[in-house]
């Protein structure tokens, strides 16, 4: 499992993130590499989860849930756009849609 982190960031909080991956892929991923190669090849959750896009709001860790339990569209402020707007095809409706489709 590869990441790519390219954003600006001071050396500081940059380097905590590069040993954050780099212990995730080290431990947590190996521990669980046949769980990751399940959800690598396809993804069936049973909750369409929508929450805010606030950073201190963790989908995940409020419900207790594992990767690949919740399919999860954040937003700022959880809105969801009315019908008409949706018909537009807007990055919430493809979601949405995506969701509940397939």
């Amino acid at each position: 499992m590869n990441f790519v982190v390219k954003v600006f960031l001071s050396g500081e909080i940059e380097e905590r993130l590069y040993k954050g991956i780099h212990k995730f892929q080290e431990s947590y991923f190996k521990k669980e590499e046949d769980f990751f190669k399940r959800l690598s090849e396809k993804q069936t959750p049973d909750v369409l989860f929508i929450t805010c896009s606030d950073s201190r709001v963790d989908p995940n860790l409020v419900t207790q849930s594992k990767p690949g339990e919740l399919f999860i569209v954040r937003n700022v402020g959880n809105i969801i756009p009315p019908y008409d707007a949706i018909k537009d095809k807007n990055s919430i409706a493809a979601a949405i849609e995506f969701a509940v489709l397939g």
